[in-house]
């Protein structure tokens, strides 16, 4: 190795030991506009007093960060809001707002606070803005001065770095600057081109970051939903967490380092060649070392304590190489073949198993024999146990369920019918000695009858007055009726199936329906039964889960349309998971039915008393429910 070599691995591992890359240090403005090194400003903290918006010589808003001395800052730029985050290094916030609205020339408003208190305290502004807006931050007295739309042409952000990045601040370069020809010069483990630390620093989103107490987060795309990832190839990586500041450093170097931090052993391949330029802080060494590798089109090849290291490119021809002579060697073998007679599976099944599965070798082969429903397989030895593992997987015996349902159907009913006729006639003639003893009228007669009978079903009491002389007659029917029944209706079919298998029993009528065109005639039947339908899954937890179909149909003789009678349905269809013995109710009707009626005279049905002798009433209850009952039951054969 040349001295130059050695020199580069030992500036290397003095970086790695001293837990951190050089950084550059922040620079200050002085009130004579020059600038003096962080290191001999006073380490008190400065103090952010006040957020001062208006507006500059140009007519566009300035944001003033006013405070007790001369601030240093570093921005970042984020989008989507669109947002300018200026960080106050050695800054504690005593603001008395943490909010102002600005909504002028693109600027939404200024938020404000302290960003972190310790081991160095940070204050956090954050621009809110409507898109992209150009600025520059210059000096101002006791604090910083951010001016939107600056007249300059071509106007940046002037950056200056904080002295070292602590957690949860990233850490920023300066903005571009010439370069001097001694920094040119330098040797390449120290000097970093502004430009290069620029496009290899990325910073995170401010919105990952935890806001400043005080401030309000900036919007994101709401939402309670929360999202999982099921299935990822993102690598953990657990090494010792490392810093280093390469500019142009040959790869082969970086190995020797990783050597010394790892303890493993690197072996490169002689195509591994090229050049490294990496900023990193405390990352763990496997991933910077994966990072590197990709950068330069490497991977790595892991045989017990020594890492291999190759282009990518060459590693895989090498496992599509070793890929091919193991398929070879399997192919000099030669095929055995065995039988297997199934007791539970269907061999055609299996057999369709066998083939899509992947399992069978490129000499496999498979047959069916219908007869002794045996599979006869051929392929190389190696490949027949997996294969007897998985026909004797596929061949077990497959438990049974019965289920059965009940249908239960309740109804109670309750009518009164009061009803009343009665009438009266009387006579005042002098033939029966019944004159009215006038000139005029002589004779006389007066009838009345009122007819609001009940029922037609409704028993009868009647009752006839009159006089001696049959002048005067009254006539009066009572009819009342009063029924109360109470009914039960119990259905309960019952059908065993095998695990994941339909099953289905249905009893009843079916009812033809004719109908009739001008060519034909078609005859059509509907049932009318009572159905079970069901599809059982035993878990593995011992539960079954079901997929129900009851039905409990019957003709309606009495409603008949022309000849055929409508069906009275009653029909559950639902999924549901049931302990293995349980029973639960997979659904339920409940219906009642209440009816008053009244017809009697005007005015005269509602006097206390005497109404009822001027009304007939009607009133009809009914209650009817329908509950369905499923109860499985895991079946154990012999």
């Amino acid at each position: 190795m040349s001295k130059y070599g050695n020199w580069t691995l030992v500036a290397l591992a003095a970086l790695v030991l001293a837990g951190g890359a050089p950084r550059v240090r922040a620079a200050e403005p002085t009130a004579g506009g020059e600038t003096v090194p962080s290191s001999v400003v006073t380490a008190a903290p400065v103090e952010l007093r006040d957020v001062i918006v208006d507006r500059s010589a140009s007519g566009h808003p300035s944001v003033t960060l006013a405070g007790s001395g001369p601030m240093t800052y570093r921005t970042l730029e984020l989008e989507n809001p669109q947002r300018l985050v200026v960080d106050l290094d050695g800054t504690v916030s005593h603001l008395d707002r943490n909010q102002v609205s600005v909504d002028d020339g693109g600027v939404l408003r200024v938020r404000a606070g302290q960003f972190r208190r310790s081991p160095s305290p940070v204050s956090r502004v954050v621009v809110d803005l409507e898109g992209p807006v150009p600025y520059r931050i210059e000096p101002a007295e006791n604090g910083l001065r951010i001016v939107f739309r600056p007249e300059e042409p071509a106007a940046v952000a002037e950056v200056a770095s904080a002295p070292a990045p602590t957690q949860g601040a990233p850490e920023l370069a300066p903005s571009p600057a010439p370069v001097s020809a001694e920094a040119s010069a330098a040797p390449a483990s120290r000097a970093v081109a502004p430009e290069m630390i620029e496009k290899l620093l990325s910073a995170p989103t401010f919105a990952a970051e935890e806001p400043p107490a005080g401030l309000t987060p900036a919007p994101t795309s709401g939402g309670n939903f929360e999202t999982q990832t099921i299935v990822t190839d993102k690598a953990n990586y657990t090494g010792k967490k490392i810093s280093l500041n390469l500019v142009d450093t040959d790869v082969k170097q970086i190995f020797r380092l990783f050597h010394e931090i790892s303890g493993l052993n690197f072996v490169l391949d002689p195509a591994v060649e090229g050049k490294v330029t990496i900023v990193l802080d405390q990352v763990p060494w496997d991933q910077a070392l994966d990072i590197i590798l990709k950068n330069n089109g490497l991977d790595k090849q892991y045989e017990n304590n020594v890492i291999r290291i190759a282009p990518t490119q060459k590693l895989a021809t090498e496992a599509a190489q070793r890929k091919q002579l193991k398929e070879a060697k399997d192919l000099e073998v030669e095929p055995i073949t065995i039988t297997r007679t199934l007791s539970y599976a269907k061999a055609e099944e299996v057999e369709k198993v066998i083939r899509d599965g992947g399992i069978l070798s490129a000499r496999g082969k498979v047959m069916v024999d219908k007869r002794t429903n045996a599979l006869i397989i051929s392929d190389i030895p190696k490949k027949l146990q997996p294969l007897d593992q998985l026909i004797t997987t596929l061949d077990s015996e497959t438990p049974q369920v019965m289920i059965e349902a009940r249908i239960v159907e309740t109804s109670k009913s309750f009518t009164q019918d009061l009803g009343i006729k009665w009438g009266f006639s009387a006579i005042a003639d002098a033939s029966r000695g019944t004159g009215t003893g006038l000139p005029f009228p002589a004779n006389a007669s007066a009838t009345y009858g009122l007819n609001l009978p009940g029922a037609g079903t409704a028993s009868t009491l009647a009752f006839r007055f009159s006089n001696i002389l049959d002048s005067f007659t009254l006539d009066i029917a009572l009819s009342d009726l009063e029924t109360e029944g109470r009914g039960r209706v119990l259905s309960s079919p019952k059908i065993a199936t095998q695990n994941n298998e339909r099953a289905e029993i249905e009893q009843g009528v079916r009812i033809p329906v004719v109908s009739t065109t001008a060519t034909e005639i078609n005859v059509e039947f509907v049932s009318a039964s009572l159905r079970l339908a069901v599809t059982p899954q035993i878990t593995a937890e011992g539960t079954v889960a079901m997929d129900v179909v009851v039905e409990n149909n019957s003709p309606d003789f009495v409603n008949r349309v022309g000849d055929v009678p409508p069906i009275k349905t009653q029909r559950a269809q639902t999924k549901i998971l049931v302990a293995d013995g349980g029973t639960a109710v997979i659904g339920g009707i409940f219906s009642i039915n209440e009816g008053q009626s009244e017809v009697g005279v005007p005015w005269f049905r509602k006097i206390p008393g005497l109404g009822w002798l001027f009304k007939t009433r009607n009133i009809t209850n009914e209650n009817r429910e329908l509950l369905i009952f499923i109860t499985p039951k895991i079946v154990k054969v012999g």
